[in-house]
């Protein structure tokens, strides 16, 4: 399926104190993938260590450093990536990734298969009405979408 999106119709979503951006959604894709841009100012989390049981994430850094936080087989790795560097994250993986830095910064998120970025329209279903979600609303979130924390 060939799916060409101009940046009009994009979704703007807020997540806690992150913007995202809807770039692909997975009804564009017939399912295969969605791509998701992440705005984060200074010092934010973008994601706790969770763990995606039924789809894989690839990240790719545009501006500023971003610190993954990757959980593998009981082993924990820190890593800072920087702008172009990429994260790839197969099912059963954990990781995580915030905005240790004292600068915005931007990444790509990358679903294959679609529907995660449905969580984050959830999320900010919840932050719009004026509840910033909890750590517990987060999980319960996250479980709708096969994914439980790291």
């Amino acid at each position: 399926m060939t799916a060409i999106v101009h940046p009009a119709p994009l979704e703007h979503l807020r997540v806690g104190t992150n913007e995202v951006l809807v770039r692909l959604r997975g009804e564009d894709t017939g399912g295969a993938l969605s791509v998701v841009e992440f705005t984060l100012p200074a010092g934010s989390m973008g994601a706790t260590p969770h763990i995606h049981h039924g789809h894989s994430e690839e990240f790719v850094v545009i501006d500023g450093d971003v610190t993954f936080d990757l959980v593998d087989g009981g082993h924990a790795e820190a890593a800072i990536v920087g702008a172009g560097g990429t994260v790839t994250v197969p099912p059963g993986v954990g990781h995580g990734f915030r905005n240790a830095s004292g600068a915005p910064a931007r990444l790509i998120g990358l679903f294959r298969p679609a529907g995660y970025e449905q969580y984050f329209r959830d999320v900010h279903e919840m932050v719009t009405a004026g509840h910033m979600p909890t750590a517990e609303d987060l999980d319960r979130l996250r479980a709708k979408y096969d994914t439980t924390p790291a």
